[in-house]
C-alpha cells in the first residue's frame, strides 16, 4: 500500500520558472565534455547532478551552496526524474524495436530535469541572495565547498577529488570564457 505522499500529486507552483538563469547555465556548462563526463561519473556515485550543477551556478553567483534541497527538489527527483532515468536506462540502446520508446523517455527525463532545476532555483533564490564579486581562484574555491557540500557522503576517494578538480577547473575555464562574451 502506499503511503499519502507516494500517491498524492505533486504540487507544482503554475508560475514556476522553466527558463531561470540556473538553466541557462546548466545547458552552457554542460556542453562542456569535460564537466558533462565528471558529473555524470558522480551521478553514478549517488551525486544528484542538480545539486552539483546549483553549487557550481551559486559559486559563480559569490554564494555558498549549503547542500541541502528543498522538499520539492527532493519529491519530484524521487518521483519523477529519478523513475524516468531509471527507465531509460532499463532499455538498451540501438535496438530498432525499442529506439522510439528510449527516446521519448529520454525527453521526458530532459524535461523532468528542467522541472527540477526550476524548483532548485525558486529555492535557492528564497534561501541564498549574498554575492560578491569573486576572483577566479576564489570562485574556484567556493565551488569546491560548495560541491562538497553536494556531497552525498563527506569522505570522499581520490578519483571523486579528482573528478571534483575537473568539474571545478572547467567552471573556472567557463567563466573565463563568459566574462570574455561579456
Amino acid at each position: 500500500m502506499k503511503s499519502d505522499s507516494e500517491s498524492s500529486e505533486l504540487k507544482i507552483p503554475p508560475d514556476l520558472c522553466l527558463d531561470s538563469p540556473l538553466w541557462h547555465f546548466a545547458g552552457r556548462y554542460w556542453s562542456r565534455s569535460g564537466a558533462q563526463t565528471a558529473a555524470l561519473a558522480l551521478q553514478t556515485r549517488g551525486w544528484s547532478v542538480t545539486d552539483i550543477l546549483c553549487g557550481l551556478w551559486l559559486a559563480l553567483q559569490g554564494c555558498h551552496f549549503s547542500g541541502t534541497d528543498s522538499v520539492a527538489v527532493t519529491a519530484w527527483r524521487s518521483r519523477v526524474t529519478e523513475p524516468l532515468r531509471q527507465a531509460r536506462k532499463a532499455i538498451s540502446k540501438n535496438n530498432p524495436v525499442t529506439d522510439r520508446a528510449r527516446n521519448c523517455i529520454a525527453q521526458g527525463e530532459l524535461e523532468a530535469e528542467k522541472v527540477e532545476l526550476a524548483l532548485a532555483y525558486r529555492a535557492l533564490n528564497r534561501d541564498n541572495r549574498s554575492s560578491d564579486s569573486l576572483s577566479e581562484h576564489a570562485v574556484k574555491t567556493l565551488a569546491l565547498e560548495n560541491l562538497q557540500a553536494a556531497a552525498p557522503e563527506k569522505a570522499m576517494d581520490n578519483e571523486t577529488g579528482s573528478l571534483l578538480d575537473t568539474l571545478t577547473t572547467e567552471l573556472q575555464i567557463f567563466a573565463e570564457e563568459e566574462q570574455r562574451t561579456w
